[in-house]
């Protein structure tokens, strides 16, 4: 019988890294600038060691359970069903969301250089098509990813020793600095704002758990390679932050995608249609981790960790949960469709929020008391920098994912019954398979 393919630490780290850079540090600079003016570099530096301590407590619990599922996982074996049928359908939620956020930035980005796009449809069908191809095996998703992997890591490269000679001390001393943060959020608030929004540029990080069992000696190689992954995105969005506000200064505020605008006064006005072209495929390798990672959290949901109809967790003959693929496909569509994408990149920081709670939680539950206590608090730091709109729906979806679990929930007697049979099938199976050969 053939083994699957366990995904080694250095295509750990490209997962790792092709899930959180994306669109953040390209289409949202203007945005923490605006709210921070220069103190948006601390909120970078704030927001990744806050998210570095919530990475710990991730690899502190993949210690104790090496299995697909992340967060939801953590949250069922330390509480129960309950919190796990929660916080699981959030981490799919998250990845749904982050689909439809990633798919919108990846069509923003387009319309700098053919305004005329149609980007419903467009969307639409980038969505559509992954959701085919990931049908077909996790071989061919892992492929394009490593390919936009490579891309960004040159991309940012590029960008980082062609632009680095724009850099003039006086943006970072001009007078105008305080004038160029938001004045109707104030200081704090809008270092605060900052702060919130650098967290979704780091989302992605979360989904790295989800693949436990894909991986070789996870137990050992996760929580090193996501100590890894965080410290070089760090530094990534510190160093692409600080040429950015080096090179335009107050400008930065008025340019969709400061990155380019930039690379065009090195190279031309060929430069920016070229590094638009960059940050798509950039912004399209997080849209592939995502499609990777999404299907997986529903499927393992349905399979054994919590209650989800069963039949979401069966695989074609390809090895992939179809129904996982397409009420993902689904969903990521419907909320592609509100096309508003600082609101989308909202509610992927609330969603992650609920998992980075979670997760400190168990940490505290298990006696990793300092990590699971920072984890806590900068969560809740979160809060604040939510909009109102964010903050509605976000705790309307867990209203209604309550009520949904109360009606959904499976009885003990009905899963055990399922499992045995199903693991009675695997068996036999595998016998078949054995004398076949």
């Amino acid at each position: 019988m053939k083994e699957n393919k366990l995904l080694s630490p250095a295509a750990i780290f490209l997962l790792g890294v092709n899930s959180i850079i994306g669109s953040g540090i390209f289409l949202l600079s203007g945005k923490i600038y605006e709210d921070a003016g220069i103190w948006s570099l601390l909120a970078i530096l704030c927001a990744g060691l806050s998210i570095f301590v919530i990475a710990f407590a991730y690899a502190n619990m993949s210690k104790i359970y090496s299995k697909n599922g992340g967060a939801f996982v953590y949250a069922k074996e330390t509480f129960g069903r309950f919190p796990g049928f929660i916080v699981g359908m959030v981490t799919w939620l998250l990845g749904t969301v982050t689909l439809a956020t990633e798919v919108s930035a990846l069509l923003t980005a387009m319309k700098m250089i053919l305004p005329n796009l149609n980007s419903r449809l467009i969307g639409i069908i980038i969505i559509l098509t992954l959701g085919i191809i990931s049908y077909f095996g996790s071989s061919i998703i892992a492929g394009l990813d490593n390919l936009t992997s490579f891309v960004k890591i040159v991309l940012v490269l590029v960008f980082i020793f062609t632009c680095l000679w724009l850099v003039r001390g006086l943006n970072f001393l001009s007078p105008n600095l305080l004038i160029a943060s938001s004045a109707n959020l104030g200081g704090f608030k809008g270092f605060l704002s900052a702060y919130g929004t650098v967290f979704f540029f780091f989302t992605g990080f979360s989904f790295l758990p989800v693949n436990a069992e894909k991986m070789k000696n996870p137990a050992k190689n996760l929580p090193k390679m996501m100590s890894l992954v965080m410290l070089t995105c760090l530094a990534v969005y510190l160093i692409i932050q600080t040429i950015t506000i080096g090179a335009l200064g107050p400008e930065l505020t008025k340019t969709l995608v400061p990155a380019a605008t930039a690379f065009s006064k090195i190279v031309g006005s060929i430069g920016i249609p070229l590094f638009v072209v960059g940050i798509c495929f950039s912004i399209f390798g997080v849209i592939v981790a995502t499609t990777f990672n999404t299907p997986t959290i529903l499927a393992s949901l349905a399979q054994a960790h919590e209650d989800v109809p069963m039949f979401v967790s069966k695989n074609n003959r390809f090895g992939t949960p179809t129904w996982a693929i397409i009420l993902t496909t689904v969903c990521g569509i419907a909320l592609f469709l509100s096309e508003n994408y600082v609101f989308l990149s909202g509610l992927t920081v609330f969603m992650s929020f609920v998992q980075y709670l979670s997760t400190g939680l168990a940490n505290i539950k298990k006696k990793f008391l300092l990590i699971g206590i920072g984890s806590v608090l900068f969560s809740l730091v979160l809060l604040t920098s939510f909009t109102l709109s964010v903050l509605i729906l976000g705790l309307g979806i867990l209203i209604l994912l309550v009520m949904i679990y109360f009606v959904v929930k499976l009885d003990d007697d009905e899963r055990e019954k399922w499992l045995k049979e199903h693991q009675e099938k695997s068996k036999g199976a595998d016998v078949n398979t054995v004398k076949r050969l």
